[in-house]
């Protein structure tokens, strides 16, 4: 059996075609096809058949319409099947126009990356050759416009791929009827645009090929406000010089890939790992992706909670899912001694990262936006944006492919980030704890002291850089027990000392946190090293700082969304041991900002009720 989306809805088992009368059948069994193998509910067919406007009977008609489908022929009622309260197509023994597509495009460019131009350009004819127009040409469904504009969108840039293939191979003259009709339907698309100029100049029409660069340039900046980007401007400049380029750019180099290592000894995060994989994992039909939208993966969570090692262990292990690059870049919200990376920066280093030379890294930062999307536009990529400071600082880098995962880690809650899925990290169970330590230590005296090494946890709070840390320490002592070790850390103010090695400290990565508060908020935040630390509430803050309790608790707000505290209830906050001993220690070294009513709201605050006597 055989369905052709690539242009008007098609059906065919063997050489007869079955002919599918009827939009609303149509937009089912289209619908069916875009899921990839994807079970649908029935309200989404309901939706795409009818949208906002459903009659009474919609489910009636979604069941009638599903039966005459299958009635068509024995083959469609195999494949077409029920699936909770919804329907499937089951992909087995089903040829799909798109997936042959992909599969195609996805070899030829296999063939480009290994040298093989020639071999590259026919394989992308072959896959352009498919497409008999729009995909569910005559369709109009908007419920099925995300899926069918980002197949459209691969036919558009596997389209400008064989364009340059076909001009480094010399077919300038053969392309100029075609990317007349193209650039006519996308003016405003600059690839096609260059590679019309481009194509014009190579066939004597150099003065056509500078009249559409202007003409482009002048509706650039008249509807949208913009200039042109690297594309255009390359090619207008190479027709000036009369350069003619390597058939060979940067842009069609594969498999790039700066990740660091992943952590050793990672343990834990079941859940969260599960999550990352669902997250991540592409739709495919026949091992090609009909995913319409990009993964983003948000990870936050308190300073030394291992949202990194996360980020880089899941990385590694969806590498397969997206060989074309797999790119790091650390975002340093938090570097003592940098300012926060800003997003030009950041897209010098990932577009480098893919293999652009530095001297072509545009220096706008809208064109280097435009250069990041275009390049990743039909490929498979996993980008690590680790140690963001906020959504601003993010929203730049994200690709807007498919075909693309970025996962992006923070301290901050990034609230306005519309990800996948938002990962909070919390401690880590008393179980993972001593997993993680046995593991790091690395001989049986976690084995000899189990009492001990649950108290080290304790001690630690669960955090796992303080109990890998610990860990290290205890392993680089072989004359400690894990008794001893546990004295130390208990002792007072010890942790400091003892929580620390040569890549950093558990102090240093809190107060970097504590660092990138604004100055109210620190002022808070050293006042609750003399509040008990499961008992912190608004009022007695207020009390405290002489603030509104409005005040209090939007501060008090502010230091859970930085992970410096936790919402326990309405109002009501804890703090993790560590940090308030952290905070406990910063209160000795600076002068409090309200010491004309520190006694009297002291004692507000040890009675709890919030009032001052």
């Amino acid at each position: 059996m055989e369905l052709r989306i690539l242009g008007p809805l098609e059906l065919y088992v063997g050489s007869a075609r079955l002919f599918v009368s009827g939009a609303k059948r149509q937009a089912v069994l289209g619908a069916l096809v875009l899921a990839g193998g994807a079970p649908i509910p029935i309200d989404r067919l309901i939706d795409t058949v009818w949208g906002a406007q459903p009659p009474a009977t919609a489910v009636k008609q979604i069941r009638n319409a599903t039966s005459d489908l299958r009635r068509l022929h024995p083959r469609l009622a195999e494949n077409l099947r029920l699936a909770g309260d919804g329907y499937q197509l089951v992909p087995d023994g089903c040829q799909v126009d798109a997936v042959t597509f992909l599969q195609r495009a996805a070899e030829a460019r296999k063939s480009l990356a290994a040298g093989r131009a020639e071999e590259a350009l026919a394989g992308l004819r072959s896959a352009l050759a498919l497409w008999r127009g729009p995909v569910l040409a005559g369709l109009d469904r908007p419920a099925l416009q995300a899926q069918i504009a980002a197949l459209d969108e691969l036919r558009l840039v596997t389209m400008e791929q064989r364009v340059e293939l076909e001009l480094a191979a010399g077919n300038h003259q053969a392309l100029l009827g075609e990317l007349a009709t193209w650039v006519a339907e996308h003016p405003l698309r600059e690839r096609l645009v260059a590679q019309f100029m481009l194509a014009l100049h190579r066939s004597g029409a150099q003065a056509d090929a500078l009249t559409l660069f202007e003409r482009t340039r002048k509706v650039l900046k008249e509807e949208l406000g913009v200039s042109p980007g690297t594309d255009m401007q390359e090619a207008h400049r190479q027709i000036l010089q009369g350069f003619r380029p390597d058939s060979r750019s940067h842009a069609m180099r594969h498999g790039r890939n700066n990740l660091p290592p992943a952590a050793a000894h990672f343990t834990g995060r079941a859940r969260e790992q599960r999550v990352i994989q669902e997250a991540g994992r592409i739709p495919q039909v026949k091992g090609q992706p009909l995913r319409s939208a990009p993964a983003v993966i948000a990870i936050d969570g308190m300073a030394g909670i291992g949202k990194t090692a996360l980020a880089l262990h899941a990385a590694h292990r969806l590498t397969p899912s997206y060989p074309d690059a797999q790119l790091f870049v650390d975002m340093q919200a938090y570097a003592m001694t940098d300012r926060p990376r800003d997003p030009g920066t950041a897209l010098g280093i990932l577009l480098t990262g893919l293999g652009v030379p530095p001297e072509s890294v545009p220096g706008r930062l809208d064109e280097r936006i435009a250069l990041w999307r275009r390049l990743l536009a039909d490929r498979r990529a996993l980008i690590v944006l680790d140690n963001v400071t906020d959504t601003r600082q993010t929203l730049p880098l994200l690709p807007a492919s498919p075909g693309s995962l970025t996962v992006v880690t923070s301290r901050n809650r990034l609230t306005n980030l519309m990800a996948t899925q938002h990962l909070t990290l919390q401690e880590m169970s008393q179980s993972e704890g001593r997993a993680l330590f046995g593991k790091i230590v690395g001989d049986d005296r976690p084995h000899r002291e189990p009492a001990a090494v649950e108290h080290i946890v304790d001690l630690c709070g669960g955090l796992p850089l303080a109990i890998r840390l610990a860990a290290a320490k205890l392993r680089h002592r072989p004359g400690w027990s894990a008794s001893h070790l546990a004295s130390r850390l208990g002792a007072s103010g010890q942790w400091m000392t003892t929580l620390q090695a040569e890549g950093g400290s558990v102090a240093e990565v809190f107060r970097q946190s504590y660092e990138g508060l604004g100055a109210a908020q620190q002022d808070v935040f050293r006042l609750l090293a003399r509040v008990p630390a499961d008992r912190i509430e608004a009022r007695t803050v207020a009390a405290r700082c002489g603030l509104p309790v409005a005040r209090a608790e939007q501060l008090l707000e502010s230091l859970v969304d930085a992970h410096l505290l936790s919402a326990s209830g309405p109002a009501r906050y804890s703090i993790h041991e560590l940090v308030h001993s952290f905070a406990a220690q910063l209160a000795g070294t600076v002068a409090e900002p309200f010491p004309e009513r520190a006694e009297e709201c002291l004692a507000a605050v040890s009675t709890g009720d919030g009032r001052i006597r």
